[in-house]
């Protein structure tokens, strides 16, 4: 009875050192995500799931569903100071051509310097599939676009209150609306 406790209780030890080990690692993980989106045919499905970038996990986007054989690859959003991204929308705006859009953010807390927020960044992509060297093949990104949204920051930094103006799908409709988008 006596080497049977013994060894019940080392097999908990063993289990909690594992779980303090390697169950941080499982619960920050990213979950696979999918949604249906009018984006390169009505049966477009956008996929978000982990993949290993330098930094971190970082979050590597596809299209499924199209007429297309396989997945098509969207985007890795890379892990930024140990951070992972976190997809905050995605979502399809436009007539011809349509645009698919995706608001990516990455905590920011340092509170030794009064900062706490998040990093935004709206990525924005066409409805063109362009080769991506060799025979592997990518959305095609939107770079006047997206580097017109820009990178910004929402929380407190020093101090003092900041917003980004991007955070969701409506304010960024209504920015392609003032821009003249359609």
């Amino acid at each position: 009875m006596r080497s049977f406790v013994s060894a019940t209780f080392v097999h908990a030890f063993i289990l909690s050192l594992c779980l303090t080990f390697f169950c941080p690692s499982i619960s920050s993980a990213i979950e696979q995500k999918s949604y249906h989106i009018p984006f390169l045919g009505n049966g477009t499905t956008i996929e978000f799931c982990a993949a290993p970038s330098q930094d971190g996990d970082g979050v590597r986007a596809y299209l499924t569903g199209t007429t297309e054989t396989g997945r098509i690859p969207v985007d890795l959003y890379e892990a930024e100071g140990g951070v992972s991204p976190e997809i905050k929308s995605a979502f399809v705006s436009g007539r011809r051509p349509k645009k698919l859009f995706i608001i990516v953010t990455w905590a920011a807390d340092s509170p030794s310097i009064g900062t706490g927020g998040s990093i935004y960044q709206v990525f924005v992509y066409d409805e063109q599939i362009e080769k991506a060297g060799g025979s592997l093949t990518k959305l095609k990104e939107d770079s006047v676009l997206t580097k017109r949204f820009g990178v910004g920051f929402d929380g407190t930094r020093e101090g003092k209150r900041v917003t980004y103006k991007y955070r969701n799908a409506s304010a960024v409709r209504r920015q392609l609306v003032e821009w003249g988008y359609k």
